[in-house]
């Protein structure tokens, strides 16, 4: 909070003149883990590509299977429609997936790239 003219901390939220800054820890030590601006171009590109690589088989998914549902209806599994099993179990399950292994691969990103945090 802003009292006065003094700074006053709140957590690790900083509020001085009317804007609003978040510090992490090591910010308040004086380091950064800010990655370098030579390293920032090729860090978003691999951050863009895995979100690619994980929204494309996600809805490639999502678009297919509708499509086979009077097909898939034919089956049954665990007494239901396959294709009614599919979408409201297989959808959920492949999107827990997808994020786990997102998030998986993106700390492998921003460790390679030197932006990862330390908690």
């Amino acid at each position: 909070m802003l009292v006065g003219r003094r700074i006053v901390a709140v957590g690790q939220t900083v509020i001085l003149a009317g804007i609003i800054s978040i510090s992490g820890g090591d910010a308040a030590r004086g380091t950064s883990n800010m990655i370098e601006r030579k390293e920032r171009k090729p860090y978003w590109r691999h951050t863009k590509w895995q979100v690619l690589a994980s929204l494309i088989p996600f809805l490639a998914i999502v678009i297919v299977l509708p499509l086979y549902a009077d097909q898939l209806n034919a089956s049954r599994f665990f007494g239901f429609p396959l294709g009614y099993f599919l979408a409201a179990h297989g959808f959920f399950a492949i999107a827990v997936v997808t994020v786990a292994s997102y998030v998986n691969r993106q700390n492998a990103i921003d460790h390679w790239h030197g932006a990862h945090e330390e908690m």
